[in-house]
């Protein structure tokens, strides 16, 4: 018999936005960042999902315990919520930030 983790709807919720919220504002701070240093756009775009996995893998190892293997009490599926979901979702954040910083930088 195979045990099923079962999660409380409100708490999965909750965690994931919190990840939004920190996802946001990574995307965010990465747009100030690449702002300032002013990258050709293949590289501005290469800046922006290296920091966003980092800033990803940080939030994995400190807020769900994943080094110990514990992400799965928090996340239905932790790599794909954490890493994959929000991808695409803050690349426009990212970019308004890296072409307002840029303008006033220039």
């Amino acid at each position: 018999m195979s045990k099923e983790t079962i999660y409380y709807g409100p708490n999965a919720d909750e965690n994931k936005k919190k990840l939004s919220k920190v996802q946001d504002v990574t995307s965010l701070a990465l747009g100030v960042g690449a702002g300032i240093l002013a990258p050709e756009p293949v590289y501005g775009f290469l800046f922006y999902v290296i920091g966003y996995t980092v800033s990803n893998i940080a939030f994995y190892i400190t807020c769900c315990e994943g080094l110990q293997g514990r992400a799965g009490q928090f996340y239905k599926s932790p790599v794909k919520e954490i890493f994959v979901d929000n991808l695409l979702h803050n690349i426009p954040e990212y970019i308004m930030m890296w072409c307002l910083v840029y303008a006033l930088v220039k």
